[in-house]
């Protein structure tokens, strides 16, 4: 089974996310979503994510050190996790999400 794990700061903000993955279909699919805003950070708001690999785990901490891009890179992460949580409603039991520091509802 697939699993993220997504944590959340005291403001509802996404800050790291971690995903125990496999070779399955599911497993390279959640990859993608994850790794797609580590691009998007990198080449497009010049950010510098800091992203580890063990194995078959990758855990990737945001780069919240411009202020004034809090907003975009809100919009990519809940991208992301909006994109993890359809594929764990159409995999159900192949794929599972789960969010910690969920006090403030962004």
């Amino acid at each position: 089974m697939v699993e993220v794990l997504i944590e959340r700061d005291d403001e509802g903000r996404v800050q790291v996310v971690t995903l125990y993955g496999d070779d399955s279909p599911e497993g390279l699919a959640a990859r993608m979503l994850v790794e797609a805003p580590i691009l998007g950070m990198k080449n497009y708001l010049h950010l510098d994510p800091e992203v580890s690999r063990e194995g078959s785990v990758l855990r990737v901490r945001v780069d919240r050190s411009d202020l004034f891009l809090d907003r975009e890179i809100d919009a990519i992460m809940e991208t992301m996790v909006l994109g993890l949580q359809a594929l764990a409603h159409d995999r159900p039991g192949k794929v599972a999400v789960r969010e910690v520091g969920l006090d403030v509802l962004v």
